[in-house]
């Protein structure tokens, strides 16, 4: 079937479908094996993911946005408890943590169909551990995993960092990775996993004997650590000017980026690496002077806007948000209507998406939501 009623399914697929509600599409989907074939088909999964919005969490909240560095507006708004934060997000999915008093819980969301699980943590807080996280798609097994990535301080000279993965598919925890590291070679967490193709994420690690950044990856498929990415060769090099250092490190276009801060030229240096594992592909995209803006002089790269010639920036200590022009180097406030007005506010990008998330209820607002996760905590 090409055609429905004179229209050709092309004109369905892209310029059609795309603007209609998620639960009419979801709606759709039921009435016939032809209908569901075609929302789920990859052509329209691929036009439908291409529409990303802004993700800003904090205070509390989760705001989604239309990305536009001259109108950004609000789309929808969550509201949960004060202690969580997002953690990750991979085909429209976000995977948040909800801080408990003595554990920690967590949330599977599709902002976009707006239905969400929660998943029971097996990790109770301790004196001296420190969790990182990480989420992403285990595509050979069509699977959700989160990865926790624990350190533990055993004595003065002995650490172990512990690797912990969930399965969303048997719901269930287990140890994966667990090694022990000398103190003084230890490889401190330092942010969320970073994810890439889905399937692979990455920490950047401090190496206090070599005072250098490693960037570590686990390969969700595999369930294991794999060798580590390497940085631009300059990073490495002995008699490179000692006033550049990184800074941070994330995700361009599906790329895998670095900042890095230029102290004697006072700028920041953002480079993507153009063909994964490779470190000779390693290129600079461009030049950001330092400003006063930029009261921690620590900024993230959080998105560029295909519509325009700007980037969206953020402080990493006061968490304000920056345009970018390329053009003309120019660096002023974002202005987001209604944005969480918070010190450590998350901004990601994340696609639309009609992924179903099995077992998965219906998102509420507000005391409706405190309320059932009350109940599922007790």
């Amino acid at each position: 079937m090409t055609t429905l009623e004179g229209l050709t399914l092309d004109i369905i697929l892209m310029e059609i479908l795309p603007r209609l509600a998620p639960k009419t599409l979801i709606r759709f989907k039921s009435v016939s094996k032809f209908w569901n074939s075609v929302i789920s088909s990859r052509d329209f999964v691929r036009v439908y993911q291409a529409d990303k919005r802004l993700i800003l969490a904090g205070d509390g909240r989760i705001n989604s946005y239309h990305l536009d560095p001259y109108a950004t507006t609000t789309t929808t708004t969550f509201v949960y408890i004060k202690k969580m934060s997002v953690i990750g997000t991979s085909n429209g999915l976000l995977c948040i943590c909800l801080i408990r008093a003595n554990f920690s819980e967590y949330c599977i969301l599709n902002p976009t169909t707006r239905i969400c699980r929660c998943i029971r943590s097996t990790f109770d807080k301790e004196l001296g551990v420190r969790h990182s996280h990480g989420f992403g798609f285990d595509h050979e097994n069509l699977d959700y995993v989160i990865v926790v990535v624990s350190e533990y301080h055993n004595n003065s000279a002995v650490y172990t960092r512990r690797t912990s993965v969930y399965r969303l598919n048997t719901n269930s925890w287990s140890v994966v990775d667990e090694v022990t590291f000398p103190a003084d070679n230890m490889n401190a967490l330092r942010k969320y996993g970073v994810l890439i193709g889905n399937n692979l994420l990455h920490w950047m690690f401090w190496m206090p004997s070599l005072h250098q950044y490693r960037i570590g990856c686990f390969d969700i498929c595999k369930n294991k650590w794999t060798d580590d990415i390497l940085l631009p060769r300059f990073y490495y090099d002995p008699t490179c000017n000692k006033e550049t250092y990184l800074v941070d490190f994330g995700v361009v276009d599906d790329c895998l980026s670095s900042t890095f801060k230029d102290g004697i030229e006072n700028r920041y240096d953002m480079w993507v690496m153009k063909e994964y594992g490779v470190q000779e592909s390693w290129v600079m995209l461009w030049s950001i002077p330092d400003s006063s803006c930029f009261d921690g002089k620590v900024i993230t790269l959080v998105a560029c806007c295909r519509s325009s010639e700007m980037v969206l920036l953020q402080e990493r200590y006061t968490s304000k948000l920056f345009w970018y022009n390329k053009v003309d180097g120019g660096i002023s406030k974002a202005k987001v209507d209604g944005a969480p007005n918070s010190w450590n506010l998350q901004a990601y990008m994340c696609s639309r998406s009609l992924v179903h998330l099995p077992g998965g209820q219906l998102f509420e607002h507000s005391k409706a939501v405190r309320k059932s996760w009350t109940c599922h905590l007790a």
